[in-house]
């Protein structure tokens, strides 16, 4: 990974606690409607990884889709209600970055638009990395369900102000 650069202001490093495991079936929706905003879409290259994100953002409250692949990634947020943006680190991109990079290009375009990384790289370079590329908020798995709910939440809050 790249050297890590200085924290954004505004941007924020999680603590993260010990792990609870999510249970229950996650949401999958087919689309992102303006029906089920504030939309949540999980970005994960691990398939257990997305299942339990989801299942703890869907029992939440919160409508949830996911995707794996990068620029099936930026195509989503750049057409549809996506508000916030889960994704672990490093999925890469046909735009020669990892997605959070692309998406820090698209706040002009997209002001309301948050990005939480979730990440199972957990070493303080990866963390700091992360948020100088554009995330707004970097939670280290594993986590508590409760600390991911009220980080995405006080997300989706920020968002509605912007």
């Amino acid at each position: 990974p790249p050297a890590a650069p200085e924290l954004p202001a505004g941007a924020a490093m999680v603590p993260t606690e010990p792990t609870d495991r999510a249970v229950g079936k996650p949401a999958v929706l087919g689309g992102l409607t303006a029906a089920a905003s504030p939309s949540v879409l999980v970005v994960d290259d691990d398939p257990a990884g997305a299942t339990a994100t989801q299942a703890t953002l869907a029992g939440g409250g919160y409508a949830v889709a996911a995707e794996a692949e990068g620029d099936a990634v930026l195509r989503l947020v750049r057409t549809s209600l996506v508000r916030l943006v889960v994704t672990e680190l490093y999925i890469p991109c046909a735009e020669g970055r990892c997605v959070e990079a692309a998406l820090k290009g698209d706040r002009m375009r997209l002001p309301r638009l948050r990005v939480l990384v979730h990440t199972r790289h957990t070493a303080r370079v990866d963390l700091e990395w992360a948020l100088g590329a554009g995330a707004d908020a970097v939670v280290p798995k594993p986590a508590r369900n409760e600390l991911v709910l009220r980080e995405v939440g006080r997300l989706l809050d920020a968002a509605r102000v912007a």
